[in-house]
């Protein structure tokens, strides 16, 4: 399995990753889609490969303020930049685009994503040969996909082998997901982040990057995710110190591979 970090575009962030031993950095799809040509090509000069981006769209794609002109012309250009880029998949987490509005029901709301995954988002996924990956959220942040049952259902229903699920461990942790059932759904499962998503409560944070003391057992996360057929696992955490943080969880996840 390869490990990454979630650093933006920042470059870097991106560079010390690399000189610490990272496999690939994951960015972020709408500062991907605002970038110019100067900022991939530094992007693509540090060397190190970006193999996924988050937080895939900032335009609502559920009720009544869902504009497809304008969906389409985003992610025409999201998916031309991350072609230039060599990513290789799209995280649609994206918590207020999907978020349900106040008087729609649940499967009105989940029928309206699944439409936009289907007739938006898959044509040009397969134009450029990038999948996308749902990401289950806690019921805090989004009510419309908030556990990894729910994330393979949706996929399910859009039914493309360009439409997968990622496993987030501190979504399905605030949850008490089981984490071996990550292997009953292998084909599903794409991509992942991983956190501590327990916390001390001093840190002020929700979860943190990884680091030797912490309770939570990166192991059993990382056996449960090669047991489901994913092969690239992304920190996706609150930063205290970057350098520090990303250097303190490279020695913890680096034999996990």
């Amino acid at each position: 399995m390869k490990i990454g970090v979630c650093c933006g575009t920042d470059i870097e962030k991106i560079k010390y990753i690399k000189a610490l031993g990272y496999d690939y950095a994951e960015s972020h799809c709408q500062e991907i889609a605002k970038a110019d040509d100067e900022k991939i090509e530094a992007i693509i000069a540090t060397g190190l490969p970006v193999v996924a981006a988050n937080c895939f769209i900032g335009l609502r794609v559920v009720g009544e303020e869902k504009d497809e002109v304008a969906i389409k012309e985003y992610l025409e250009t999201l998916f031309s930049k991350a072609k230039r880029l060599g990513l290789e998949y799209l995280v649609f987490g994206s918590s207020a685009a999907r978020r349900i509005p106040e008087g729609m029901s649940l499967e009105q709301g989940r029928a309206e994503i699944i439409d936009f995954l289907k007739n938006l988002v898959v044509p040009v996924a397969v134009k450029y040969d990038i999948p996308v990956a749902i990401e289950p959220l806690r019921p805090e942040e989004c009510n419309a996909i908030n556990t990894v049952d729910d994330g393979v259902e949706i996929a399910k229903r859009v039914d493309s082998p360009y439409v997968k699920v990622l496993a987030d461990v501190a979504h399905m942790f605030v949850q008490n997901e089981d984490l071996n059932k990550l292997a009953d759904y292998k084909g599903f499962m794409l991509h992942a982040h991983t956190s501590n998503p327990d916390p001390a409560p001093e840190t002020g944070k929700k979860r943190i990057y990884p680091d030797a003391g912490d309770v939570f057992s990166q192991a059993e996360f990382f056996e449960a995710l090669k047991a489901a057929g994913v092969e690239t696992c992304s920190i996706e955490a609150d930063v205290i110190d970057f350098n520090e943080d990303a250097r303190k969880a490279y020695e913890v996840l680096k034999d996990l591979r």
